[in-house]
């Protein structure tokens, strides 16, 4: 509730008011000499150098004097109006009830939380949704959510704004977003290339000063034409040139593929033979160990039994330890030679291989290039060379019996000329044909 001074339903009595400040007592204290002031007025009374009751000038002190709360009971009892009876609030009850009243009038001034105004609550929500500055509104134009403060600057940006032409052709109402369609495509004051600017020609002006440009430079559109036409076929023959000799290299790699192929074939046979000996050979070495083996323990014995026997024998079995050390040491020997052999002879063979691979591998790169190029500026010349503009097409239809026969199994029924134009400016059209049926267009 504000500040504003309550209005009581019948006259107060002088004793409930306070004698400084001639409004009703809040929270009354009284003095020592029996008088009643307010809380706030006793401790504003209290400051003074020498305080002292104004109406019978007694010292007053903060230890002599208490809460009446006798006295507070009798002003909380009295009947009053609400604060905002001016502005149309009927409530009227007890003094105590007055601010839990507050807290749900209609005509009490609230914070508006968007643009910080104060609004009577009953008025908060029409100001909230109508009147606000920071209330949420939509564009009209694109639909999109905008504060109304920043509306106009929103207006500025909305691709869907209208706008008059910035040519000033006289159309208006264009949507900012269509402004660069109009200007391209329909705007009499936009300056527009020549149809002819892919082919050299360097005219861009009005659209009426365009179409007189095309009916007085037939002849020069017409040489510009043909030299287009013959720097695309000039470039389609050094295309099928630069193609024929990548095939013949890749023939070229093709066949020495085959050539390492075969070798490869060889070395692999070779390979597995030599495997087949290394195997052979280590099996000759176990057994040679295995003998030596047996051999040791025999000497072992005999130097063990010192008999007359074991002397006799001893020279036949070191003479057999001999031989069987040294053919242990040439079958080492031939192993090593055999692993050398294989080594030199299927690494390089394999290093070889795989450049050849990747030779082979960018060959068929470059020429999958060369041929999309090719197919391309083959499909411009031949549009260039079937293009009529008079309105008269002549359709030379190759390999027509095959064409025939492929209507006649119903796998394909019809067949499609070049397109075409009906007139200089005419529409491009196309012309159907079925072998198997009548023509139409």
């Amino acid at each position: 509730m504000s500040k504003a001074k309550v209005k009581f339903l019948k006259r107060l009595d002088k004793k409930l008011l306070c004698p400084l400040c001639q409004d009703v007592l809040k929270q009354p204290w009284q003095t020592s000499c029996g008088h009643q002031f307010c809380f706030e007025c006793l401790q504003s009374l209290l400051s003074a150098a020498s305080p002292s009751c104004p109406i019978d000038g007694n010292k007053v002190t903060r230890d002599s004097s208490f809460h009446d709360k006798c006295c507070e009971r009798e002003v909380l009892d009295l009947q009053c109006f609400c604060q905002y009876k001016t502005r149309g609030c009927d409530w009227r009850g007890e003094l105590r009830q007055l601010q839990a009243h507050g807290e749900s009038c209609e005509y009490v001034d609230v914070l508006c939380r968007e643009c910080k105004n104060i609004i009577e609550r009953r008025l908060l929500e029409d100001h909230r949704v109508n009147q606000c500055i920071n209330r949420a509104s939509r564009c009209l134009h694109c639909g999109a959510e905008v504060i109304y403060s920043v509306l106009k600057d929103h207006f500025e940006t909305c691709l869907k704004f209208p706008m008059d032409c910035v040519l000033s052709c006289g159309k208006g109402d264009i949507p900012r977003d269509c402004m660069e369609d109009h200007l391209t495509a329909e705007c009499p004051n936009s300056e527009v290339p020549c149809h002819f600017t892919p082919h050299g020609c360097k005219f861009k002006g009005k659209r009426d000063e365009l179409q007189r440009h095309v009916a007085t430079s037939f002849k020069s559109h017409l040489e510009m034409l043909n030299q287009s036409s013959f720097e695309h076929k000039a470039g389609g023959q050094e295309l099928e040139e630069k193609l024929a000799r990548l095939q013949s290299k890749l023939r070229g790699l093709g066949q020495l593929i085959c050539h390492q192929n075969e070798q490869l074939t060889v070395t692999n046979t070779t390979l597995q033979k030599q495997q087949t000996k290394i195997s052979s050979v280590e099996r000759e070495i176990f057994e040679q160990k295995e003998d030596l083996d047996k051999l040791l323990r025999d000497v072992k014995l005999v130097e063990n039994a010192k008999g007359v026997i074991a002397s006799l024998h001893m020279d036949g079995i070191l003479e057999t330890l001999r031989e069987h050390e040294l053919k242990i040491t040439q079958l080492k020997s031939e192993l090593s030679r055999l692993s050398s052999k294989i080594s030199n002879s299927y690494e390089p063979q394999r290093v070889h291989d795989l450049a050849s691979e990747h030779r082979l591998e960018r060959a068929e790169q470059q020429l999958s290039s060369q041929e999309t190029q090719l197919s391309e500026q083959s499909r411009l010349i031949e549009n260039l060379e079937t293009t009529s503009y008079d309105g008269v097409y002549i359709w030379k239809i190759d390999h027509y019996n095959r064409r025939f026969q492929e209507a006649v199994s119903e796998r394909r029924t019809s067949i499609y000329s070049s397109p075409f134009y009906l007139g200089r400016f005419g529409y491009k059209v196309i012309c159907p044909s079925q072998p198997k049926g009548r023509w139409h267009m």
